[in-house]
């Protein structure tokens, strides 16, 4: 009961930052809060080996990668009957990029063009990494932690998703292709589209 108090008011409080963060940047250009300062200071010392391996992190999030393997494990699920399963795949994949893509056209925030580390197209807030690898991670790990097999280890297995999606926001603002806030717009968005598939699904 605590902890269903707890997670209704961490997600009110997450919608809440997210709508606030976005009316801020609607149909703008600029950096908002600590935007501009993160990013300069990232840039102020490049890195080659930082480089290359941010753009791996990143690459591993994008859909090129994610897509034909979430596709896998749906195939997989189906062919086992697992019915529900394939449900949670789908939706905190391809049901979470919709809703960004919807998202970034209502908001329409521009990238920050000055930091772009690497090419770019698109709009900015929220950050699509950062949503849907929030919301496909964790839902890898409820599933995982469904296992009575990995129950005992389901901090273990929680905290790894979340070091996961942590970099790859990093990824992201280091490439300088977003701004820090559409990174945590990201994050937060991401974990109330979890919430709310794993709460909706049957």
């Amino acid at each position: 009961m605590k902890t269903q108090k707890y997670n209704i008011l961490f997600s009110i409080t997450a919608l809440a930052i997210f709508v606030i963060m976005a009316l801020m940047v609607r149909n703008s250009s600029e950096g908002i809060l600590f935007d501009v300062a993160i990013l300069e200071f990232l840039h102020k010392d490049s890195n080659s080996m930082i480089f290359s391996i941010m753009k791996f992190i990143s690459f591993i999030g994008s859909g090129a990668f994610l897509f034909p393997v979430v596709g896998i494990a749906f195939i997989y699920s189906l062919i086992k009957k697992k019915y529900y399963v394939s449900k949670l795949l789908i939706l905190s994949s391809l049901g979470c990029w919709v809703v960004n893509y919807v998202l970034k056209l209502l908001i329409n925030r521009t990238r920050p063009l000055d930091f772009f580390l690497v090419e770019q197209g698109g709009l900015s807030y929220p950050s699509g990494h950062s949503m849907v690898s929030m919301s496909m991670y964790l839902t890898f790990a409820y599933l995982l932690c469904k296992n009575t097999k990995f129950k005992s280890n389901e901090k273990i297995i929680y905290t790894i998703a979340i070091i996961a999606v942590v970099l790859m926001g990093i990824s992201r603002i280091y490439l300088g292709v977003h701004w820090p806030t559409d990174v945590i717009g990201g994050f937060l968005m991401g974990y109330l589209f979890f919430r709310m598939i794993v709460s909706r699904v049957k």
